[in-house]
């Protein structure tokens, strides 16, 4: 169980408060560490590994090289290091520090330069077509969802966002809701954030799924809320007083919105955009404004805050399914930043693995879809008289062999007017590269089977 962190507007610690620091540790340990101190920082970089560690982990990597006072001491100094390299978030109520290592700044490189030239070689191919985009967010509905408890198969899941059918169940709720979400959060990139935006997105991923309707879309008004241990009745972490989330929520709109007052010649600090979304995220988790969706609302905030910043490669990028494959270390890193006073960096750090997660994973799905597409119109150039908005429908179905695709679900998957598909899936059907299900009133369409193993054929080789 950890303690609630005292609110404070204390700045991070002054050169006379370390002076103090020091001069309070007892004699003895300056004794112990006297001889040993020259090669103290070889040995704590051992330790380490130069990688910004919490104390617990420190303390189980160090308690077969150091003693008892060889440890605290150690763990003082870089306490001591952090705090003369660390940068305060603006966010008035709480102390939050964050220290931007290497590895943070390595990767917010590579979000602002890398990843955009990666996502250029294929500009054209995602601009005309809204393939990633959909699976993506579709991979983020059902992944968030997964986080909180969701049950369900990712086919099953997909199907359901796919053909826009009605869920059957909660977990398929929660799925839908926040699929829907993330649509949303793309119109409403140039707004401000707003106590009330926040609430209309916590209302969109949870309607239909709670025992008490009402807690959709308000903050919660008792203390009966609280974070426990998956599995257990072990508290990890007690918000603050509902009395205070109002405000609370407001300062973190304030904090939120300040780089649009910002002008090119102020001289505030600057903080990257990834990190304020990141502080975003944890800042909802952490104040637990509402009785549910906290969560999923601060991962769908995190997207709306990096998107309306100018980071659309987000788009394309399912954060929640790199979590939820190890989701212990999300809670672990949420706890790690708590525990040690309210120290940031080790919930960016963590983010920032994920993002370099995803960004690999889109970058090996870009190049197998690439491969595929290559081999596709290498197909459909034996096909006669084939338009490029036709060859991309034959691609994406021949990704669904055995499906049934509609109309509408064409229309809205390529952003097309419905007669426009209409007249494409007839066409197809006319060349005998498609197939109409004549037992149904609507027109459902699957592609050719000998067209699919062509394809496959030519991808393969």
């Amino acid at each position: 169980m950890s303690d609630k962190p005292a609110m404070t507007d204390n700045l991070v610690l002054n050169e006379n408060q370390l002076m103090e620091a020091l001069a309070s540790i007892p004699p003895e340990i300056f004794k112990e560490m006297g001889p040993a101190l020259f090669g103290f920082k070889q040995q704590l970089e051992t330790i380490c590994g130069h990688k910004y560690i919490p104390k617990k982990e420190f303390t189980f990597r160090s308690k077969a090289k150091l003693t008892e006072n060889q440890l605290n001491f150690a763990w003082l100094l870089i306490k001591i290091t952090r705090a003369y390299s660390c940068s305060l978030l603006p966010y008035k109520p709480l102390n939050i520090t964050y220290v931007e290592t290497s590895a943070i700044s390595r990767e917010l490189h590579m979000c602002d330069k890398d990843f955009t030239k990666l996502l250029s070689t294929t500009d054209k191919k995602l601009k005309d077509t809204q393939e990633y985009i959909f699976e993506a967010f579709a991979d983020e509905a059902i992944f968030s969802s997964k986080l909180e408890g969701a049950v369900t198969t990712e086919i099953v899941a997909k199907e359901m966002i796919r053909k826009n059918i009605p869920p059957k169940t909660k977990d398929e709720r929660m799925i839908m809701n926040n699929h829907e979400a993330m649509q949303y959060i793309l119109d409403k990139k140039d707004i401000d954030l707003t106590p009330e935006f926040i609430c209309e997105i916590q209302r969109i991923v949870t309607k239909g799924t709670l025992d008490t309707d009402e807690h959709s879309g308000m903050f919660r008004t008792t203390d009966d809320v609280f974070v426990t241990k998956p599995g257990s009745h072990d508290v990890l972490h007690y918000p603050p007083k509902a009395e205070e989330v109002p405000s609370l929520i407001q300062e973190l709109c304030t904090f939120v919105n300040q780089d649009k007052q910002q002008g090119i010649d102020d001289d505030s600090e600057y903080i990257h955009p990834i990190i304020v979304g990141i502080a975003l995220h944890f800042l909802i988790g952490y104040i637990h404004p509402f009785y549910d969706g906290n969560g999923r609302t601060a991962r769908t905030l995190f997207y709306w805050y990096v998107i309306s910043r100018g980071y659309d490669q987000f788009r394309y990028i399912p954060i929640s399914k790199v979590i939820k494959k190890a989701p212990a270390k999300y809670r672990d890193a949420y706890l790690a930043t708590e525990e040690d006073d309210l120290d940031l960096t080790y919930f960016i750090l963590y983010n920032i693995e994920c993002i370099k997660k995803s960004r690999k994973a889109l970058t090996e799905h870009l190049e197998h879809e690439m491969d595929r597409s290559t081999a596709v119109s290498r197909m459909i150039k034996e096909l006669s008289e084939v338009t490029p908005r036709q060859i991309r429908i034959l691609s994406y179905m021949a990704e669904y062999p055995e499906e049934l695709f509609g109309i509408t679900e064409i229309s809205e998957r390529f952003s097309i007017a419905y007669q426009t598909a209409r007249t494409d899936l007839m066409d197809l059907e006319a060349r005998k590269y498609l197939w109409r299900n004549k037992g149904r009133k609507a027109f459902l369409y699957s592609i050719d089977e000998e067209l699919v193993k062509k394809i496959d054929a030519i991808h393969r080789g």
